[in-house]
This record gives structure tokens, sequence and C-alpha cells, in this order.
């Protein structure tokens, strides 16, 4: 039998192979019949998966783990069949001789011909795939089961596969197919727990199941006793109800008891019989609850407290003293200030660090955001600026706003024209006659002014085309941020960024250490982000060497012996450019600008001013 969790798996075999042959006009005897995509046509796919399947990636680690030690091989695809993520682990072999089993490889059943990624996404079941099985004579050694994963709403966002030599035993492809139903199970349940956060959420299982393997499913019920949504699994406990069915209907009529009568005991299990006369247990959890908490444990006065950064700086000062220094600095600054300017190169982390002091301090904050490269002289711009100060005046001062306030972030303020200085000037002027007429702190002003650019401001002053004026109103506090060539542990940085990307610990070799702590990063975290992103795509078992950053970012292999300590002021140049950055963030998403902008972590009008800097043009 090819495949289990469908109804009739050898006629859906036959039909796909029907399909290859007829209609997709592919060779069974074709000599290497997988194609592979460009690695930076992989990168966006794969964090496409990441952010979809809601940015956990425990799941698929614990999986690969279990998986290694049998011998098999798990593959994650997106809803088009390629692979962006591969692991294999444990004492189960290599890789090698696994024909086409590698990142960016397309199972596409167009491409792949019949094979269990294919027959997963397309029946949108478990389906295993054994070896005899497979169209392409080339991959008749292997056995491939395929689940889809699936989003809150019932949508198949990419499939988890398990694939091994073919042994012939049923028992491997039913312990694969029940071990991935269970893994994509959970991640549906937590993307259905964050999607109807709001709602009443149902538990329902049956007790004495015969598969230990089995999952609850969960239902969102409104206050009205309406049906919102349910996860794939309440097939198992309803005859005919899939999740599109139940849907709008009232939960009293499927379930035979009425959901406020759940409302009243909540967190308990009560038994109810289905349709077909089976006990299901029923179980809610309303919107807001939670555990119980733990006492608060009283500290002694006369015990030393350490400050902690909040948890989004933390991350912003990973391996560096000197940043972690000027973030507690900005912190201080931004809590008890209302004006507040940074400075420091491109990719250094000016906007991530303006985005966790407004979610600390100023959270209900009105943000207005100005780039403010993208203001001319025309009276469009003017008015634009205008409309806006005011705006963010009128809400500061606001009995609404109390709480909260408005926040005005110029980025890139040395490149104000004259015309929008001026304004400035005066708005600011205007502000500080207000705060003196009422007799506040700066700190009790509701109105927040952070500035940013990417060069010292003073040259700006210095060169004529910055008010010296305007200058010292916006740098009363002045931070600047070091690059990450100075600072002191880049390769900490580093794993940080990895286990962010892949949601596991990624380890680095001594060498690739090394390289990381030699090169310049004119980049900086944003030039890193890039290569470790490239280097994870080639890179074997979860570790990084420094061939996979070479073949990464271009750089040269570090002269002299391994053994010695790297001079940061040798440092090779690499290739890796901002240039090189935009153009393969640009080819990436398919010269999708926005796409593109949000991949760079820079506005639209950021990278359009570095296109014209570049003079990069989309190809014809």
């Amino acid at each position: 039998m090819g495949g289990f969790g469908t109804s009739n798996p050898k006629d859906a075999i036959a039909a796909s192979w029907d399909r290859c042959a007829r209609q997709y006009k592919l060779l069974s005897d074709t000599g290497r019949p997988i194609l592979r995509l460009q690695t930076s046509e992989v990168t966006p796919r794969l964090e496409q998966i990441v952010e979809r399947t809601g940015g956990r990636q425990g799941f698929f680690q614990s999986l690969a783990s279990v998986a290694g030690e049998i011998g098999h091989c798990l593959v994650v695809t997106d809803a088009d069949g390629v692979l962006v993520r591969l692991e294999h682990s444990g004492s189960g072999g290599s890789l090698d001789g696994w024909n086409g089993i590698t990142l960016g490889s397309c199972w596409n059943e167009k491409v792949a011909g019949t094979n269990g990624v294919a027959m997963a996404l397309q029946t949108g079941q478990a389906f295993t795939v054994r070896g005899a099985d497979h169209f392409f004579t080339k991959l008749k050694r292997f056995a491939c089961t395929g689940v889809p994963m699936l989003d809150a709403n019932g949508v198949v966002i990419g499939a988890i596969n398990l694939v091994s030599v073919d042994r012939g035993h049923r028992a491997d492809y039913m312990f694969s197919q029940q071990l991935l139903e269970k893994t994509a199970n959970r991640i549906q349940r937590n993307l259905f727990e964050r999607e109807f956060n709001e709602a009443m959420l149902v538990t329902v299982s049956r007790s004495g199941s015969r598969n230990v393997l089995s999952d609850d499913a969960l239902v969102a019920v409104d206050d009205a006793g309406v049906v919102l949504g349910a996860t794939s699994t309440i097939g198992n406990f309803l005859g005919n109800g899939t999740t599109q069915n139940l849907i709008g209907q009232s939960f009293e009529a499927v379930f035979n008891v009425d959901s406020g009568m759940l409302v009243k005991v909540p967190e308990r299990v009560l038994s109810m019989p289905d349709n077909r006369g089976a006990a299901l247990n029923l179980s809610v959890t309303l919107p807001g609850a939670g555990g119980p908490k733990r006492p608060a444990r009283p500290v002694a006065d006369n015990v030393p407290r350490q400050r902690r950064l909040p948890p989004s700086l933390q991350q912003l000062a990973t391996g560096s003293r000197s940043m972690a220094a000027a973030c507690r600095h900005a912190q201080e600054v931004f809590a008890n200030a209302a004006v507040l300017h940074l400075e420091g190169e491109t990719g250094t982390g000016k906007s991530a660090l303006v985005a966790a002091l407004l979610d600390k301090h100023a959270q209900g904050a009105a943000v207005f955001d100005l780039d403010c490269a993208t203001l001319g002289d025309s009276e469009a711009d003017k008015d634009h600026l205008r409309r806006l100060l005011e705006q963010a005046r009128v809400l500061s001062t606001l009995p609404l706003a109390e709480n909260g306030g408005a926040a005005l972030v110029l980025d890139n303020v040395d490149e104000l024209s004259g015309s929008a200085q001026a304004e400035i000037r005066r708005f600011l002027d205007a502000q500080e006659e207000e705060r003196l007429r009422q007799g506040a702190l700066p700190s009790e002003r509701r109105l927040r002014i952070v500035s940013t650019c990417r060069k010292p401001l003073i040259e700006a002053v210095y060169s004529g085309r910055f008010r010296d004026d305007l200058y010292y109103l916006l740098t009363a506090a002045r931070i600047v941020l070091p690059p990450l060539r100075q600072r002191e542990h880049p390769e900490v940085l580093a794993q940080a960024v990895c286990a962010q990307i892949t949601g596991r610990t990624i380890e680095l070799s001594e060498e690739a250490k090394e390289a990381l702590c030699s090169l310049p990063f004119h980049g900086n975290v944003r030039e890193l982000r890039g290569i470790l992103q490239n280097a994870l795509m080639s890179c074997q078992n979860s570790r990084i060497t420094l061939l996979d950053l070479q073949q990464a970012g271009g750089f040269a292999p570090l002269s002299g012996p391994a053994n010695a300590t790297p001079a940061r002021s040798m440092s090779p140049v690499p290739v890796y450019d901002e240039r090189t950055m935009i153009l393969d963030a640009l080819a990436g998403n398919r010269w999708n600008v926005s796409a593109a902008a949000r991949v760079l972590g820079m506005g639209r009008a950021t990278l359009n001013r570095k296109l014209k800097t570049y003079k990069i043009r989309r190809p014809a």
C-alpha cells in the first residue's frame, strides 16, 4: 500500500503517475530529476515559514532529534514544495547519496514527480510514498512520509516530512505518520490559540483513545455561542464535522451543550455524549485566563539590586558591554527627558533601539515617524511637515493621551532641508515656551522627540548644512551607538542572531569566530545577519565553519597561523558591502522594493534613496 491517511492511496498514486507522464511530460529515468533554487530565493521562503509557524522552531529541532536516532531525515518545505529546512542528526548516518535532498530543492509534483511532499500538499493529509511508488527511478531507494502544516484557519502553509531508505516495514511508515501529525497538530494549536486569544476556547477530547499519539481539538466560540473556528483535529471527534462546516453554527447544536454552561465552570471537564454515543470531554478556557500567580518574594532593603535591561534592549546589547552601556543611558534619558539624539553607522540598531524605548516607556503613544531624507523644499513637503508637527502637538496635549502621549521620530535628521530645519526650530521653541508657561519638568512633557543620523551631526553643522541652534536643541542628550567592529564579542552576537533565525543553537567553529572578529562590518548587524542567513543555508549539523562564511559573504580567509589573534586594523575588506546586500535583498524578493526594505530593516524611502546613491536599476 503506497500511502496512509487517505481513503484510496493506490488510486491517488496512480493518478499522480498519470499526470507526471501525460500532463507534465516527465521521464522516469531522468538522471538528475530534482531542481534547486538559488540561495537568495530560499532565504525569504525560510523566513516566511518561520513567521507563519509562529516563530517557534523547537518543534522541528525535537522532531529532528527523534528522526536522526532512527536514521530518518527531516525535511521542511513551504506550500510550493521548496525545501527550506533540512536536518539529520544522531546515529542515522550522513546524507551522502540522498539524491536531490538539499536546501532549495523543489518537490512539487510537476518537477519531482510522485513523492511524499507533493502528495501531502495535494491531498491535504498525511501520505507515505514508498520506494516503488516514486515516479522517478532515482528516488526508488527511499520512503517519504509527508504531513501538511496548517495555519489557524486550516490553510496549508507547508509540509513536514521524514525521509529514509525504504526497508519495506509498514511500522516505519505508521510511526513516521503519527510523529509528524503530532508535530503538525501542535503547530496549528499554537497558531490557533494566538489567532483566537480573545475568544472562548473549548478543548474537545475523548478518554480511553486507542491511539496514544492522538490529539485533542480546540474550538473557538464567541459570546453568542457561535463557533468561530476549530483545529483540523476536530474531525476525529465529529463524524461529518469539518472545520469549515462548523464555522457559524451554534455550539449547542453541534455538541449538545450550551456554551454558557461551560462558562460557569471554566477549566472543569464536562463529559457529554456525541452523535455516535461515545463520550466527549469538554473543558473551556476563558479569554485572559491564566494560571495561579506565585506570591512575590520579599527582598530585603539592604540587598543591592543589579539593574537589568528590558528583554528587547538586552537583545540589542548581546555580546557588548559598550552597547549595553549605550542602551542603558538611552533608557534613562528617554524615561526622564523629552529630547534624545542617536548617532551610529548604518545597521548599528538605531531604529531597533527607538522601537524598544517606545515599547518600554511610551506604550500607547501616537508615533510620528518621519524620514527627513524624503522632505524637499516644495510646498507640498512643507505642508506635510506642518500637518505632522501640529498633529503631534495636539495629541500630546489631549487628556486621552496622558498615559501615552505622542512621539516624533526624525530619522536621518542631518538630511533635513533648510526650510524644514526652520520649521522644526520654530516648533521646538513653541514647545519650550509652553512648558515654561505651565511650569512642567522636561520629563512631564508628553511629546518625546527622537532624532537619528548615521554620521556625527556636528559635521553637518561645520559644513554649513545644518543650523547650529537646532543642533543644540536636538542633541542635549546625545548617544552614539558603537559599530560592530568596536564591540567586544561579535561572535556572541552572531550566535544569538543564528538562534533567532533558526530557533535552535548554532555552533561556530573557532576559525569562523576569528573571521567574524576580524571583519570591519561596514553594514554592522544588518550585514552580519545577511552573511549568517546565507551561511545557514549551506552549513551542516547546525555548525557554521569558515568555509560557510566565505561562501556566504565572499571574504578571503584569514592569513597567518590559526592560533594567531586577529588584529582589527589588519581586517580583510569583505565583498559583502551595503550595495551587494541591497542587490541580494532585491533579487531574493523579485525586485519588490517594499519587501526588500522589510528584509533590510529600513524604510522604503531610505531604500529608494540608496538605490539612487548606488545607481542600482531594475534589470530589463
